[in-house]
């Protein structure tokens, strides 16, 4: 957040643009305050994630005027020419990309990364169309990503926690949809594409817990993140160092960030094709099921399983770390 202000500042005073700055702060305040919450008190309420980045897509609908209008999709976009229709997709829309942020938060450099990689193309795209103050935020958030991983990575010295991953995803959402609103060149099915691997994680993740009969809001250890965690970066041998663990964590985040990497190239490739990027997100969605099937049935090809040498510890070794654990 820091960054965010001190970016805007600077361009305050080389291009004079306040007013969208101020109005921006005040549509992501909100999600970032209860996130701060909810990391430094560890309150764990429902109602105000949900609540909270939802009046942020609202003010943001009626502040910004970013708001979502067509998808390139015959009947829907007749349907959302009714303002309260697209009002409320909108809404749905914002919210969930800004959730979807902190689904893929677990992982040093992971979020970082992908929201990095996100901001950097949302920045090229506005300065093909001309949308200055999208390029300006858009770089101003991506520098301040990256300061952020300056610490994160490999180290896990900081982390986004709930408040950072609410502020970035937020506004990565709410700059998404400004930048399709006011530039009709780009096709709304560029952020989808773009953002495709913290979104259908999201999505599938809701309809993974559906379908064992649990809440779509019960957290779960089954993200694809996760999985390649504990069975594609495998450590040989148990380590006490806590070093063995963040290193284990930092080579896990970087297998996964050629998801993002190459959304980032396809929609770059295709940001005035709706048509392209509509079966660039199909193709996503199916190739995604193909990985997550094999990394649960364990049939991911040898050669990408990694099996780094960690010393075995000793019983003596495994007693004195037992008896610190927590009862």
């Amino acid at each position: 957040m820091l960054g965010v202000i001190g970016g805007a500042a600077i361009d305050w005073a080389m291009n004079g643009r306040l007013t969208p700055w101020l109005l921006l702060m005040v549509c992501v305040a909100p999600a970032f305050v209860w996130g701060l919450i909810e990391d430094l008190w560890k309150r764990d309420v429902v109602l105000p994630r949900l609540a909270l980045p939802a009046l942020g897509a609202a003010l943001g609908f009626v502040l910004l005027d970013a708001r979502l209008t067509e998808l390139n999709i015959p009947v829907v976009d007749d349907i959302l020419v009714v303002h309260a229709i697209a009002f409320l997709f909108t809404v749905f829309a914002v919210t969930g990309v800004t959730h979807a942020v902190n689904v893929i938060d677990g992982l040093n450099g992971l979020a970082g990364v992908t929201t990095l990689l996100a901001a950097i193309g949302l920045a090229l795209v506005a300065a093909t169309v001309g949308d200055a103050f999208i390029f300006s935020a858009s770089l101003v958030l991506a520098a301040s990503v990256a300061g952020f991983l300056l610490v994160n990575y490999p180290s896990g010295r900081i982390f986004l926690g709930d408040g950072g991953a609410y502020l970035v995803g937020l506004l990565l959402a709410e700059l998404s949809v400004m930048l399709v609103h006011r530039n009709s060149e780009v096709s709304p099915w560029f952020p989808p594409v773009l953002l495709a691997f913290p979104v259908w994680e999201t999505i599938f993740s809701m309809y993974r817990r559906r379908t064992r009969g649990h809440s779509t809001a019960r957290a779960d250890a089954l993200h694809l993140h996760q999985l390649v965690y504990r069975r594609i970066v495998r450590w040989r041998g148990f380590s006490a160092d806590p070093r063995d663990w963040t290193a284990r964590n930092s080579v896990a985040s970087a297998y996964l960030w050629v998801i993002p990497a190459v959304c980032l190239l396809l929609a770059l490739a295709f940001w005035d094709n709706s048509r392209a990027l509509q079966v660039i997100g199909v193709s996503y969605w199916i190739v995604y099921g193909l990985v997550y099937r094999a990394v649960v049935r364990f049939q991911v090809p040898r050669w990408l399983v990694l099996r780094a040498p960690v010393p075995m510890l000793d019983e003596d070794q495994v007693t004195n770390m037992s008896s610190k654990l927590p009862r």
